[in-house]
């Protein structure tokens, strides 16, 4: 025998009486007498305080009714629909308004997500959502805080918007996680993989160069680049005329005239000749395009053997120190000088060129970049790789070479290659893996090719279009790549390169300008910030949008391909890392969000007077006096 509790009698009693008021004529009057006598007897020994005879009776009423108070299939179907869309209901409204879990699919916010992360997100810390809809019952933008990671709606979005289905069911849009980091009002610089800020009143945004969040560990740092690819998004405009866009801006275009190029650059709001020898002066507004957002403070960089440094930049590695490698910079892109590509790619048919230049490097240099090595997440299968996706990887013939690789999923962070186990747990491969190899071959295969794994990217020509995620800046006049510095201010190689570059510069005449590859510092006046110059040069976030990056700047589709992302995609914010285990586990690196602020004590209340509502019905429900009085004037009419 089972010892039922009162309020489980009570519900067998409640369910008994409830398919007797509504189907009692399905029975015959013997049967009916003996569930009224049951149900009689059920609920006087509940009264009596009886728990042992509650109990007794409530299996004997559960028996009775297993046996001739069946529901049709119709009773069912209806039950089991009603349950569906009550459960629909609240699970969109759970989601969408208070919190839900994601699982991330790409590395665009590693290191902070990384692939396989499965992660709370709370819908509340700075607004309520309108369900399915993008939009917000109750928004303060006060709250939205630089720095923190923010997960927002497609819906509107260029380039970006992506139908998907929610709780299999219902047409959505999909969601991103990403970095906020400007808000609307905010002009933003960018210098030494950092990023210089004021907003709208001209205050210094510190949080984006100092954040307390980010001191307290210290293998976590954001490395901030202004663009994925110096010529952006290719937009053609009409069969003369074709724009470049950064940031959703459109920041230059090329007009055809007969046979030739023009280039122009949207100076203020107005096309103006983009002018390439304007960096070799002071000026105080943009008049060439790596003017903009501080983009003559980055270069995309490769790695070069002697060889390829003759035949793809024309370069005698004679005629600089000798190198085990050769670090090939690209930087300054123009519209004007070097002349624009054309006819590359299908996609982008025209392509901005830029300038190039070479410095060689050492093993000690070799080491560095080993040492700091990351790359995407690799699938190794047969000694050959290609990038993870969570969708399915796809090993080929034409996939990269790596001989000696055992198969597996691996990951390089910080120089430490991570084996990738079931559920996206990591574990730190063994040293004598072949990858952790300094030769200058495997280097120079790990960094050209680490972030898209595509043999397209592997350097073949001049001008390629396909150009590795890999950038290079100076900060304080050491050179920076993968995040630290390669060469120090003081290194013989580096001040040799940097007299190189001021040479070239001065010999290089009006029509072929050459502007070197320097440090032009950061933008300051004495020790504060240049507050003029960073809302020229910089990107002004408009009203009511908000700039988003990705943690992972190489692999990142975010406002620097898509643009600024409006207030009302807004959703919510990641609150813990659930899974894997392991120190990412709980509260994401990210600015802080305040438990007691109006949108979380809203929701929360609501959610607390609905449990308590839910409670008292439940036990009236559970403790009215259903039988006796009804049970037994059925009984005698």
């Amino acid at each position: 025998m089972k010892n039922l509790s009162f309020n489980k009698s009570r519900a067998i009693l409640q369910s008994a009486y409830s398919w007797y008021q509504k189907r009692k004529g399905r029975l015959s009057p013997e049967e009916r007498n003996s569930l009224e006598e049951q149900m009689l007897a059920l609920e006087g020994a509940i009264a009596g305080g009886n728990q042992e005879q509650a109990s007794t009776q409530a299996e004997i009423l559960e028996t009775f009714s297993r046996e001739h108070c069946k529901k049709s299939l119709f009773d069912y179907v209806k039950e089991v629909v009603i349950a569906i869309l009550i459960a629909l209901v609240l699970a969109v409204v759970v989601r969408q308004v208070w919190f839900e879990l994601y699982e991330i699919p790409t590395g665009s916010m590693r290191p902070t997500f990384r692939e396989q992360d499965r992660v709370a997100v709370t819908k509340t810390p700075f607004g309520i959502n309108i369900p399915m809809t993008t939009g917000h019952l109750l928004f303060d933008p006060n709250l939205v805080k630089r720095g923190g990671a923010i997960t927002f709606t497609s819906e509107g979005i260029d380039r970006l918007d992506e139908d998907t289905i929610f709780m299999w069911v219902i047409p959505y849009k999909k969601r991103l996680i990403k970095r906020l980091i400007g808000k609307p009002g905010d002009s933003l610089y960018f210098y030494g993989g950092k990023i210089y800020g004021v907003d709208k009143d001209g205050n210094s945004i510190n949080e984006l160069l100092n954040a307390p969040w980010m001191d307290k560990n210290k293998k976590f740092s954001l490395e901030h680049i202004p663009m994925m690819r110096f010529s952006g998004e290719y937009a053609p405009v009409t069969s003369r005329e074709v724009r470049f866009t950064q940031m959703g801006i459109p920041l230059a275009r090329l007009l055809v005239e007969g046979s030739d190029l023009k280039g122009e650059i949207n100076s203020g709001g107005k096309w103006i000749p983009d002018d390439p020898s304007a960096q070799r002066s002071e000026h105080t507004t943009p008049k060439a395009y790596s003017d903009f957002f501080g983009m003559r403070n980055f270069a995309m960089a490769r790695l070069l053997t002697a060889k390829e440094l003759k035949e793809i930049d024309h370069i005698d590695p004679k005629d600089l120190p000798e190198g085990v490698l050769y670090l090939e910079l690209s930087h300054h892109p123009s519209t004007v000088y070097p002349h624009p590509a054309v006819g590359q790619s299908s996609r982008h048919p025209i392509s901005l060129s830029t300038l190039k230049s070479v410095i060689p490097l050492k093993q000690e240099h070799l080491d560095i970049i080993m040492k700091n090595m990351y790359t995407a997440r690799l699938v190794f299968k047969n000694g050959r790789a290609t990038r993870y996706n969570v969708e399915g990887t796809h090993i080929d013939s034409n996939s990269p070479l790596f001989p000696g690789v055992p198969d597996g999923t691996y990951e390089f962070y910080n120089g430490n290659l991570e084996n990738i186990g079931w559920g996206g747990r990591t574990i730190d491969s063994d040293k004598s893996n072949p990858l952790y190899k300094h030769d200058p071959k495997n280097v120079q295969q790990l960094y050209n090719l680490g972030i898209e794994m595509y043999q397209a990217f592997a350097p073949r020509a001049q001008n390629q279009l396909n150009s590795p995620s890999r950038y290079a800046y100076f900060r304080d006049g050491d050179l920076y790549v993968l995040g630290a510095p390669l060469f120090k201010k003081e290194d013989p190689l580096l001040k040799e390169f940097t007299s190189r570059e001021e040479k070239r510069e001065k010999m290089s005449s009006k029509d072929k300008p050459y502007s070197a590859f320097k440090d032009y510092g950061p933008p300051l006046k004495g020790d504060k910030l240049d507050v003029d110059f960073i809302r020229a040069f910089g990107v002004t976030v408009p009203s009511q949008k908000y700039l988003m990056l990705g943690d992972n700047h190489a692999m990142s589709s975010d406002s620097r391909a898509f643009g600024f992302v409006p207030e009302a995609n807004l959703q919510g914010a990641p609150s813990l890392i659930l899974w894997p285990t392991g120190e990412r586990m709980g509260a994401p690196w990210q600015a802080p969000y305040k438990l007691l602020e109006l949108p979380r004590l809203i929701v929360w209340s609501i959610v607390a007077l609905s449990g308590l509502i839910w409670y008292w019905l439940r036990r009236r429900y559970l403790h009215r006096p259903i039988v006796l009085n009804r049970v037994k004037a059925s009984a005698s009419s």
